[in-house]
């Protein structure tokens, strides 16, 4: 096993971070039926929350109450110890640290609030257990600010190897004081091991994706009642939801928990069976009943949150034969042979898992960064192209999926003498793709014209 020891050092705060802008290319003054793919056609844009770039690692902001009664800023951060860089130590065992680099922006004005630096060290008694897979670093940083809306920068920095990424993630403190009764922000994570049991453990997941651990799912909160009158009833009655990105709604129910002084820690665990890729949003409700004699009607406090379901084994179940469909267009000629004989969805997964392990960059971590750029373009191309069917169907969708985001975009939508149109450009391939809607309703297709005279 791998035996760690966590120095913790807080050291003195920084005054500037260099701040990278993005220039946006925009073509026209009208708006065709899909959102522009965006520019430029080099890595796909990163979800704020994860970085994109090694070493990997995921952050959440969520709102709590801290030990004082006033607002806090909860910062969790998770990342594999594959990304560290572990260097003997003399005379025995082996040694790696990391710095993780917070920083707090005013949304408005973009003016640095705060920031701060924390070291942790690593150690392992030997080799091996430097390579020992699983049990992720976990952990979360507390930070209390005035009212605002922050932007806040997060990075992290392998000490050993100089190696540093970074990521952003949004955070409102409101300005409405703490009320008699209040609700705290929903974390979301996974419940270790899966199955529960009085030794299971809740463990954030900060990047609120999911994949085969969608099984696992839980979030967590807390109450905090300063109410001085008790109340007849001793339990809270939470009721929750989740609707996927259309609005319908794929869970509901509601549970109780029961009510102890001052703060009231919950757990969620809804059962997410027959659960497809694609974003979702989790909405917990709680009535909160006017105090006794008062003609008051009862307020409903709700926290919201939103995740998503990554393609995997998972959810293979939810449409197994559509899971390996997409893969034909990147598999090979042998390989699609392959995907036309399978039947069953045991053959469909067996499949998938042997097809993205061949394409997996760096099989000896837990991630396959092909397999996840893949359908973060499938994703896409479901959010932003679909008419009438799934958008991985569509043109637009599959060249989307292949090349990614294109350099250039060009819209026509109001033609006098042909349909409208949309161009995508990727300079870098040499590539241009011309779309037409044939019957105005939004449709386009990958224009291809006559051969011959």
């Amino acid at each position: 096993m791998l035996a760690n020891s966590f120095c913790f050092a807080r050291q003195k705060p920084f005054a500037a971070l260099l701040l990278l802008g993005a220039a946006w290319l925009w073509c026209g003054t009208a708006r065709a039926q899909y959102q522009n793919p965006g520019s430029p056609s080099q890595p796909e844009a990163p979800t704020p929350g994860t970085s994109p770039d090694r070493p990997r690692f995921s952050v959440d902001a969520t709102l709590q109450l801290g030990e004082t009664g006033q607002p806090t800023v909860r910062l969790d951060y998770r990342m594999s110890r594959s990304e560290l860089l572990f260097e003997r130590t003399p005379p025995a065992g082996y040694h790696a640290a990391y710095e993780v680099r917070v920083i707090f922006y005013r949304e408005k004005g973009e003016r640095q609030v705060t920031g701060d630096t924390y070291t942790r060290e690593l150690r392992a008694p030997s080799y091996a257990a430097t390579r020992q897979r699983g049990e992720d670093i976990a952990d979360h940083l507390d930070f209390q600010l005035p009212p605002s809306k922050y932007r806040v920068s997060v990075a992290v920095t392998v000490l050993v190897a100089e190696r540093t990424s970074a990521t952003t993630v949004p955070i409102e403190v409101p300005a409405a004081p703490v009320g008699l009764v209040w609700f705290s922000d929903l974390t979301l994570g996974v419940l270790e091991p899966p199955s529960g049991g009085p030794d299971a453990r809740f463990v954030p997941n900060p990047s609120r994706r999911y994949g085969d651990n969608i099984v696992a799912f839980a979030a967590s909160g807390e109450i905090f009642d300063r109410r001085p009158e008790q109340t007849a009833d001793s339990t809270y009655r939470l009721y929750y939801k989740m609707a996927a990105e259309t609005g319908e709604q794929v869970v509901g129910g509601d549970t109780t928990f029961a009510k102890h002084a001052g703060r009231t820690s919950f757990l969620l665990r809804p059962r997410l069976v027959n659960l497809g890729a694609g974003t979702y949003r989790l909405t917990v409700a709680m009535n909160v009943p006017p105090k006794a004699g008062s003609k008051e009607k009862s307020t409903t406090i709700r926290r919201d949150k939103s995740f998503d379901v990554d393609q995997s084994r998972a959810t293979m179940g939810f449409a197994s034969a559509q899971s390996v469909d997409v893969l034909r267009y990147i598999a090979t000629r042998e390989e699609n042979d392959e995907i036309g004989k399978l039947t069953g969805e045991e053959a469909r997964k067996a499949y998938w898992d042997g097809f993205w392990k061949r394409r997996d960059p760096t099989p000896d971590t837990p991630e396959n960064e092909a397999r996840d750029a893949f359908y973060q373009r499938v994703q896409y191309a479901n959010q932003h192209f679909s008419t009438g069917g799934p958008g991985w169907k569509t043109d637009m969708g599959r060249i989307y999926i292949l090349f990614g985001r294109p350099d250039e975009v060009v819209r026509n939508p109001f033609n006098f003498d042909r349909p409208p149109e949309e161009i995508w450009y990727y300079y870098r391939d040499r590539k241009t793709f011309i779309f037409v809607d044939r019957d105005g309703f939004g449709r386009y297709e990958l224009y291809n014209p006559p051969i011959g005279p």
